[in-house]
């Protein structure tokens, strides 16, 4: 019974995972609020480095419902002055508890 309860509960969280479309939004959000950075002004400066994205584009990423290009990550994380490795590293250890299901 413990083995089909650990099953169920990998299969929820990779359904989980797999619904989202990016795995740095919640690191986004976080970057960005300790920056006291708003949406409106993080999609301002990513235009100004030549991404193409609007405050609901920002608002979208965050919450997982839009995927993020590798130009972007690296742009944002220029703009929030994080690593690119750090907007990775939460989902380090979801991606991980996966492999141990």
């Amino acid at each position: 019974m413990c083995y089909v309860g650990t099953l169920i509960d990998g299969i929820f969280t990779y359904y989980s995972l797999m619904r989202k479309k990016n795995i740095i939004g919640s690191r986004v959000r976080k970057a960005r609020k300790e920056s006291r950075v708003t949406q409106m002004e993080l999609a301002a400066q990513l235009q100004l480095l030549g991404i193409t994205i609007d405050r609901s584009g920002i608002a979208k990423l965050e919450s997982g419902r839009r995927p993020a290009s590798d130009i972007e990550v690296a742009a944002i994380a220029k703009v929030l002055k994080v690593s690119i490795p750090w907007l990775f590293e939460e989902s380090n250890n979801l991606l991980g508890s996966l492999g141990d299901q």
